[in-house]
Protein backbone atom coordinates (compact mmCIF):
# COMPACT_ATOMS: atom_id res chain seq x y z
CA UNK A 1 0.00 0.00 0.00
CA UNK A 2 1.08 3.75 -0.54
CA UNK A 3 0.29 6.70 1.09
CA UNK A 4 -1.50 9.54 -0.52
CA UNK A 5 0.81 11.68 -2.64
CA UNK A 6 4.07 9.82 -2.48
CA UNK A 7 3.52 6.99 -4.59
CA UNK A 8 4.81 7.16 -8.45
CA UNK A 9 0.80 8.26 -9.46
CA UNK A 10 1.14 11.47 -7.69
CA UNK A 11 2.52 14.51 -9.06
CA UNK A 12 6.27 15.33 -8.09
CA UNK A 13 6.61 17.99 -5.54
CA UNK A 14 8.54 21.22 -6.95
CA UNK A 15 10.80 22.70 -3.72
CA UNK A 16 9.65 26.23 -2.96
CA UNK A 17 11.23 28.28 -4.80
CA UNK A 18 12.21 31.79 -3.19
CA UNK A 19 10.93 34.44 -4.20
CA UNK A 20 13.55 37.50 -4.99
CA UNK A 21 12.34 41.25 -4.58
CA UNK A 22 14.96 42.49 -6.40
CA UNK A 23 12.69 43.82 -9.62
CA UNK A 24 10.69 45.51 -6.85
CA UNK A 25 13.97 47.35 -4.81
CA UNK A 26 15.63 48.35 -8.04
CA UNK A 27 12.01 49.77 -9.33
CA UNK A 28 11.44 51.81 -6.06
CA UNK A 29 15.13 53.01 -5.92
CA UNK A 30 14.53 54.46 -9.48
CA UNK A 31 11.76 55.87 -8.59
CA UNK A 32 12.96 57.97 -5.71
CA UNK A 33 16.09 59.04 -7.84
CA UNK A 34 13.85 60.00 -10.18
CA UNK A 35 11.67 62.07 -7.32
CA UNK A 36 14.78 63.74 -6.04
CA UNK A 37 16.29 64.81 -9.80
CA UNK A 38 13.22 66.24 -10.55
CA UNK A 39 13.00 68.36 -7.23
CA UNK A 40 16.39 69.53 -7.25
CA UNK A 41 15.92 70.42 -11.17
CA UNK A 42 12.78 72.08 -10.37
CA UNK A 43 14.49 74.23 -7.79
CA UNK A 44 17.43 75.05 -9.96
CA UNK A 45 15.22 76.38 -12.52
CA UNK A 46 13.03 78.41 -10.17
CA UNK A 47 16.37 79.91 -8.52
CA UNK A 48 16.39 78.24 -5.87
CA UNK A 49 12.96 80.42 -4.02
CA UNK A 50 11.01 78.69 -1.67
CA UNK A 51 8.12 80.19 0.55
CA UNK A 52 10.37 82.09 2.32
CA UNK A 53 11.64 85.55 1.03
CA UNK A 54 14.99 85.62 -0.27
CA UNK A 55 17.65 87.35 1.63
CA UNK A 56 18.64 90.40 0.06
CA UNK A 57 21.74 91.10 -1.52
CA UNK A 58 24.63 93.37 0.22
CA UNK A 59 24.03 97.34 0.16
CA UNK A 60 27.55 99.43 -0.38
CA UNK A 61 26.37 103.25 0.04
CA UNK A 62 28.76 105.18 -1.13
CA UNK A 63 28.35 108.74 0.23
CA UNK A 64 28.90 111.51 -1.90
CA UNK A 65 31.29 114.44 -1.20
CA UNK A 66 30.38 118.01 -1.04
CA UNK A 67 32.67 120.44 -2.57
CA UNK A 68 35.58 121.59 -0.78
CA UNK A 69 35.76 125.18 0.98
CA UNK A 70 37.70 127.57 -1.56
CA UNK A 71 40.44 129.89 0.29
CA UNK A 72 40.09 132.74 1.69
CA UNK A 73 42.03 134.73 -0.51
CA UNK A 74 40.23 133.84 -3.72
CA UNK A 75 36.56 134.54 -2.27
CA UNK A 76 35.24 138.29 -3.57
CA UNK A 77 32.26 139.02 -0.85
CA UNK A 78 29.41 141.73 -0.96
CA UNK A 79 28.43 142.52 2.14
CA UNK A 80 24.61 143.88 3.01
CA UNK A 81 23.20 145.49 5.76
CA UNK A 82 19.58 144.77 6.20
CA UNK A 83 19.49 145.70 9.50
CA UNK A 84 18.72 149.44 11.25
CA UNK A 85 22.41 149.26 13.41
CA UNK A 86 24.21 151.99 11.02
CA UNK A 87 27.82 151.30 9.90
CA UNK A 88 26.96 146.98 10.32
CA UNK A 89 27.84 146.32 6.95
CA UNK A 90 31.58 148.74 7.14
CA UNK A 91 32.56 146.92 10.44
CA UNK A 92 31.52 143.11 8.95
CA UNK A 93 33.53 143.65 5.85
CA UNK A 94 37.01 145.62 7.54
CA UNK A 95 36.86 141.92 9.82
CA UNK A 96 36.63 139.97 6.91
CA UNK A 97 39.00 141.62 5.20
CA UNK A 98 41.54 141.17 8.00
CA UNK A 99 40.43 137.29 7.91
CA UNK A 100 41.45 137.33 4.59
CA UNK A 101 38.72 137.97 2.42
CA UNK A 102 38.30 140.56 -0.77
CA UNK A 103 35.68 142.72 -0.05
CA UNK A 104 34.50 144.31 -3.33
CA UNK A 105 31.07 145.67 -2.53
CA UNK A 106 29.60 147.39 0.99
CA UNK A 107 26.62 148.87 0.80
CA UNK A 108 22.67 148.33 2.59
CA UNK A 109 20.39 145.72 1.56
CA UNK A 110 16.53 144.79 1.85
CA UNK A 111 15.54 144.42 5.80
CA UNK A 112 15.21 140.74 6.46
CA UNK A 113 14.37 138.94 9.17
CA UNK A 114 16.14 135.54 10.28
CA UNK A 115 19.28 133.88 10.47
CA UNK A 116 22.07 135.51 7.90
CA UNK A 117 22.52 134.61 4.61
CA UNK A 118 25.39 133.79 2.13
CA UNK A 119 24.24 133.88 -1.32
CA UNK A 120 26.23 132.09 -4.60
CA UNK A 121 25.77 131.40 -8.17
CA UNK A 122 25.45 128.15 -9.16
CA UNK A 123 28.52 125.76 -9.25
CA UNK A 124 30.48 128.41 -6.50
CA UNK A 125 29.28 126.32 -3.19
CA UNK A 126 33.43 126.14 -2.42
CA UNK A 127 33.26 129.99 -2.15
CA UNK A 128 29.87 130.51 -0.18
CA UNK A 129 31.25 127.52 2.35
CA UNK A 130 34.35 129.52 2.99
CA UNK A 131 32.60 133.12 3.90
CA UNK A 132 29.71 130.77 5.88
CA UNK A 133 32.34 129.19 8.49
CA UNK A 134 32.96 132.96 9.31
CA UNK A 135 29.62 133.68 10.07
CA UNK A 136 28.28 132.37 12.99
CA UNK A 137 24.75 130.94 12.31
CA UNK A 138 24.78 131.62 8.51
CA UNK A 139 22.47 129.68 5.98
CA UNK A 140 23.70 129.51 2.45
CA UNK A 141 21.27 129.98 -0.69
CA UNK A 142 22.27 128.95 -4.71
CA UNK A 143 20.33 131.53 -6.34
CA UNK A 144 20.73 131.76 -10.33
CA UNK A 145 20.65 135.89 -10.10
CA UNK A 146 24.18 135.98 -8.20
CA UNK A 147 26.83 137.82 -9.96
CA UNK A 148 29.39 134.51 -10.54
CA UNK A 149 32.11 135.33 -9.30
CA UNK A 150 31.31 137.45 -5.77
CA UNK A 151 29.37 135.88 -3.07
CA UNK A 152 26.69 138.19 -0.74
CA UNK A 153 26.49 138.10 2.31
CA UNK A 154 22.89 139.73 3.42
CA UNK A 155 23.08 140.38 7.38
CA UNK A 156 20.01 139.98 8.57
CA UNK A 157 18.53 140.62 12.13
CA UNK A 158 19.34 137.49 13.34
CA UNK A 159 23.41 138.35 12.99
CA UNK A 160 25.19 138.33 16.16
CA UNK A 161 28.38 138.17 15.46
CA UNK A 162 31.47 136.49 13.10
CA UNK A 163 32.68 133.01 14.43
CA UNK A 164 35.35 132.77 16.13
CA UNK A 165 38.85 131.80 14.96
CA UNK A 166 38.54 128.27 16.82
CA UNK A 167 34.51 128.24 15.50
CA UNK A 168 35.89 128.97 11.73
CA UNK A 169 38.22 126.35 12.71
CA UNK A 170 36.13 123.54 13.43
CA UNK A 171 33.54 124.80 10.79
CA UNK A 172 36.04 124.74 8.22
CA UNK A 173 37.52 121.35 9.51
CA UNK A 174 33.95 119.87 9.40
CA UNK A 175 33.52 120.72 5.45
CA UNK A 176 36.57 119.42 4.66
CA UNK A 177 35.68 116.57 6.24
CA UNK A 178 32.66 116.29 4.29
CA UNK A 179 34.64 116.84 1.06
CA UNK A 180 36.38 113.81 1.34
CA UNK A 181 34.49 111.36 2.68
CA UNK A 182 35.11 107.76 3.80
CA UNK A 183 34.66 104.48 1.75
CA UNK A 184 32.05 102.66 0.99
CA UNK A 185 29.70 101.39 3.71
CA UNK A 186 28.63 97.77 2.95
CA UNK A 187 25.65 96.75 4.93
CA UNK A 188 25.12 92.85 4.97
CA UNK A 189 21.65 91.73 4.72
CA UNK A 190 20.11 89.95 8.18
CA UNK A 191 18.34 86.85 8.33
Amino acid sequence: MTILGSGDLAPRRRGRRRRTKTPYVVAVLVLAAAAAGGWFGWRAWHGGKSGAPARPLAVCATPSSSPSPAAAKTVKVAVLNGTARVGLAHTVAGQLTLRGFAVVKVGNGPSTTGPPRVVYAPGETGLALTLAEQVAGAQIEELSTQTPGTVQLDISSGFRRLATPAEAAAAKARDLGLAAPSPAVCTTPRG
